[in-house]
Formats: structure tokens, C-alpha cells, sequence
């Protein structure tokens, strides 16, 4: 064996000693936090530091370039390699609108990547950037569709709000004012402010849609939600909690299972056979109580299900497509 290789038990043993020893202080969680949060930081500045690097090698001039592999990722779902690519395709931007696109196309990738906090930062990068205000439409677009991403219905109500109001008087407003009517009333409508959703719908520039999608939103409040604890009290009775909300399937498994299992207790018991009696009460406890919480889920089922049904007739079940072709200019194609 080499002497090299010897060194190896000793290392190992010392690392042992001083894992045992810092792991029997109260003070071992805190340290490891600050330690696995200080290199988090210094991982994401070397990231960073890598992606502004790669264009210093190039010789800043990647403007010239086009966004052939960025694009190659984000047809194969890697959206967070797809942002690195773009944002190194604007630090090598001379131009400030067309960095703004590239910071953009980013932040986009990020936010359908999930990386949230990192889809604002460089949406506000590309605010920045967009000094003339080319932007401010897919702006705004974004920022609200990254505000429903949050569940901030609030907040994604104020921004397709806004989208409404600049897209007014523009030519090719039609489609932005049609996507910012759409996603204000379904914000509203997540928010159960059905005045304020049927309101929005008004700005629609198509009248037989913004009707359609008002009969939606009556139609939705006009039928209240299933309470969940009235489902878990009545799935104190086997099978009825999942028939409150509709889950006749469900209903007739949990009524089959309860009724064998207590059939099972019942015959066990009669026969004096504890050691299976004790089996089959297990068993049935087990299905009894899952019939109850099976009542309180099934609600929250249904009122999460007929509230997405409702969103989906007001949003559509289309959405925007970003034309590649005009990048780094930023163009969406809406489908309703």
C-alpha cells in the first residue's frame, strides 16, 4: 500500500472527533446554519461571477451572437441553465433595450423554473435597463403572471391592472388588454371579490367572451363551498363525508372496507379469537378514522376544483408565447 493512502484512517478518525465533539454543543445547529448560509452566498456570487466571466473571455461580444442554445434549453426544460445563458447574452449587450430583452427572457426563465426571488431580481434588471420604456407592456405582463406564481392575488390583480391601462390606445393593444382583463377578474375571483372580477371583465374587447366569462363568475358564486367540517362529521358514518362533496367512488369503497372490517371484529369476537379481533379493530380504526378525514379532504377537494374550473373560464385555457424570432425584442402571442 502506498504511503499516501496510510494517512487516510488518521484523517477519518479526526474527522470523527471533531464532528462528535461539536455535535454534543447547543450551539452545533446555529453554527451549521451560518456556515451552510454563508457558502449559499458565496456559491451564488461565484455563479455570478462565472456567467460575467465567460463573457469577458469572449471578449464582450457576444451582441452579435444569437440565443440558438439558450433557447435549446428552454425547449428541454432547463430553465435555470436557459436564464444563465440569457443573462450572459445581455452583460455583453452594449445596447441597453436589447440587454433589457435578454434580463427579461431571464427573469422568464427563472420564474418557470421557480426560482422566484431570482425571477424579480432580474425583472427589475430589466426595468432598469429599459430607459425608453420598450418593455413596460411584457413588463407588467410578467410581473403579474410571477405575482400569481407567489399566490399573491393582490398583487397580481394591481399589476394586470396596470398592464390594462398602458396597453389602452395602442395598436397592438388588443391582445394585452383581452390578457390583462382576463387576469385581473381571475385574481379577483381567487379573492372572492366577484364585483371587482366582473367589473375587470368590462375592459374584454370582445363583448360575447366578457359575457361568457361573467355567467362563470356568477355561476360559481352563485353555489357555496362544501364546509369541510360538516365532511368530517359526516364521515363519522362511513362513506357519507366523500358523498357530501360528491365522491361517489370514494363513498362506496370506505362504506365496503368499514363494513368487512367491522364484520371481521364482529365474527373474531363471537368466536372468541382476540389475536385476530385485536388485528381487525386495528385495521378498521384505521379505515374509520380515514373515512372522517377522508370527508374533511374530500370537501377542500371540491372547492379547490371548482374554483380552478371557474379561473379556467375567465383566463382561458391558452396563454402567451414568446415570439424567438424578434428576440432580443420581446413580442407575445396570446392564446385565449
Amino acid at each position: 500500500m502506498p504511503r499516501w493512502k496510510k494517512f487516510f484512517p488518521i484523517i477519518g478518525k479526526i474527522a470523527e472527533i471533531f464532528s462528535n465533539h461539536w455535535k454534543k454543543t447547543e450551539s452545533f445547529p446555529t453554527i451549521g446554519k451560518k456556515f451552510s448560509n454563508h457558502w449559499k452566498k458565496v456559491f451564488q456570487s461565484l455563479e455570478t461571477f462565472l456567467v460575467a466571466g465567460c463573457v469577458w473571455a469572449g471578449g464582450v461580444a457576444v451582441a452579435g451572437q444569437d440565443a440558438a442554445l439558450a433557447l435549446q434549453l428552454d425547449g428541454e426544460k432547463q430553465w435555470s441553465q436557459a436564464a444563465l445563458e440569457f443573462r450572459r447574452l445581455a452583460l455583453g449587450e452594449e445596447d441597453g433595450e436589447r440587454a433589457a430583452g435578454w434580463y427579461w427572457m431571464a427573469a422568464r426563465e427563472y420564474s418557470r423554473a421557480g426560482d422566484r426571488k431570482r425571477a424579480w431580481k432580474y425583472l427589475d434588471r430589466a426595468e432598469d435597463a429599459d430607459r425608453e420604456r420598450a418593455l413596460e407592456l411584457p413588463l407588467a405582463w410578467l410581473r403579474a403572471s410571477q405575482a400569481e406564481a407567489d399566490k399573491d392575488w393582490g398583487s397580481a390583480a394591481f399589476f394586470y391592472g396596470s398592464l390594462g391601462r398602458k396597453a389602452e390606445g395602442r395598436d397592438d393593444g388588443d391582445g394585452w388588454r383581452a390578457a390583462a382583463a382576463r387576469g385581473e377578474a381571475a385574481a379577483h375571483l381567487r379573492e372572492k371579490d366577484y364585483d371587482a372580477a366582473l367589473d375587470a371583465l368590462g375592459a374584454l374587447p370582445d363583448a360575447g367572451e366578457a359575457e361568457a366569462s361573467r355567467e362563470a363568475i356568477r355561476g360559481y358564486a352563485a353555489r357555496g363551498d362544501k364546509r369541510p367540517w360538516v365532511g368530517g362529521v359526516l364521515g363519522m358514518v362511513p362513506g357519507l363525508g366523500y358523498a357530501y362533496s360528491g365522491e361517489w367512488g370514494n363513498m362506496v369503497r370506505s362504506m365496503i372496507l368499514n363494513g368487512l372490517f367491522i364484520w371481521a371484529m364482529v365474527e373474531t369476537a363471537e368466536e372468541d379469537q382476540w389475536a385476530l379481533f385485536g388485528v381487525s379493530t386495528f385495521f378498521e380504526l384505521t379505515w374509520y378514522t380515514g373515512s372522517i378525514y377522508g370527508g374533511i379532504d374530500a370537501a377542500h377537494r371540491h372547492n379547490r376544483e371548482r374554483l380552478e374550473g371557474a379561473v379556467r373560464a375567465v383566463q382561458g385555457d391558452g396563454g402567451a408565447e414568446v415570439e424567438t424570432g424578434a428576440l432580443p425584442l420581446v413580442r407575445l402571442k396570446f392564446r385565449f
